[in-house]
């Protein structure tokens, strides 16, 4: 699990990837930081903010595009955000969303703080840097933005946004790309920076909504949260099943063996499977059910295909995740899909189940 003084370098290997390097190619990536190929592909979901500035200040050289945030935030859909994503597509609406983006957001991007408060036109989200942005304000700025955008519309759809959008920076030469990524009510030099959304969008709900994960999911933001704000060691320990749970949330797009779990844990296997068992649950329990509701999450979302959610689980190849989801499901990706889909749309046709 991650320190909370580091940030989740999921972002760090997203942004390595959408670069195109490779460990041959990537070499400038990491200079001036203490980070290498190996540690970003295998490190335990964190980088030193230090390092995390460096790594950014290289990917705008790598590029040579100034408008890279707004680029590469729309790699970041909400799922790559671990448990904070999945408490904000699992939850009942946009504002529980929005509401949970904002409250816990320190858990995963430390350049902000947020906060949301009501306004006469909506619901109104606040960013405050943490610390002076510098050079890199535009890139992280955009970049938190896309990604919020992202998330918006997975619940609204593409281009349904209304609201306002406020930048306290100038206007960018390239700021007609900003229309395009966040609509047409934009302001730049504004005193703050902030969105309001329209009150018509709060209330719509997820496509992918879970009572009971979203409560799991919740629970672990909140013990990070704790875990930044006491700053500080000692507090409630979390149980192993959540310790796991938790590792597991937060490097999605990984297959976990229970040596390398409690290789993290800094305990035998023999220990962990005690452990969990004193807790009344097993580690493979434990992994299939999560993988089992994050799959179920992507076929939600008719874009993706088998391979690209194979993909995203951490499977080098599509016959091995078909196994694997046969297992889970107790039938194929296909049979799953024409019975989920086809229920949804009778319920949207109004027939009866």
């Amino acid at each position: 699990m991650r320190s909370h003084k580091h940030s989740p370098s999921s972002y760090a290997r997203i942004l390595f990837r959408y670069l195109g390097l490779s460990e041959k190619t990537g070499q400038g990536y990491f200079t001036g930081t203490n980070v290498s190929y190996k540690e970003l592909m295998t490190l335990d979901g964190t980088i030193p903010r230090a390092d995390m500035v460096t790594i950014y200040k290289n990917a705008l050289t790598i590029s040579g595009r100034d408008d890279l945030g707004l680029l590469v935030g729309t790699q970041l859909s909400l799922p790559t955000h671990g448990p904070l994503g999945v408490a904000a597509f699992s939850g009942p609406d946009l504002r529980t969303a929005l509401t949970l983006l904002a409250q816990y957001g320190q858990t995963r991007v430390e350049f902000f703080n947020t906060s949301v408060s009501e306004h006469p036109a909506g619901l109104k989200i606040h960013f405050a840097e943490t610390f002076d942005l510098s050079d890199l304000r535009l890139f992280l700025t955009e970049t938190v933005f896309s990604g919020l955008f992202s998330a918006i519309e997975f619940f609204v759809g593409a281009g349904q946004f209304k609201g306002q959008v406020y930048f306290s920076y100038p206007q960018p030469s390239y700021w007609q790309k900003y229309h395009n990524a966040f609509g047409d009510n934009i302001q730049f030099n504004h005193s703050v920076t902030e969105i309001i959304i329209s009150k018509s969008l709060l209330s719509v709900p997820s496509p992918t909504a879970d009572a009971e994960l979203h409560k799991q999911a919740v629970a672990i933001c909140e013990q990070q949260l704790k875990e930044i704000t006491a700053d500080k060691a000692g507090g409630p320990s979390l149980s192993i099943e959540q310790r796991v749970s938790t590792l597991l949330f937060e490097n999605p797009g990984r297959i976990w063996t229970l040596s390398e779990v409690a290789e993290k844990l800094c305990m035998s296997p023999r220990t962990v499977i005690r452990k969990l068992q004193s807790e009344g649950t097993q580690f493979q329990i434990i992994r299939d059910e999560l993988a089992k509701k994050q799959v179920a999450n992507y076929l939600a979302d008719a874009s993706l295909s088998v391979e690209s959610i194979g993909y995203l689980m951490g499977f080098s190849d599509v016959s091995s995740f078909r196994r694997s989801f046969k297992r889970w499901f107790g039938q194929t990706p296909s049979q799953y899909i024409a019975r989920v889909r086809g229920a949804d749309a009778q319920l949207g046709g109004g027939s009866s189940p």
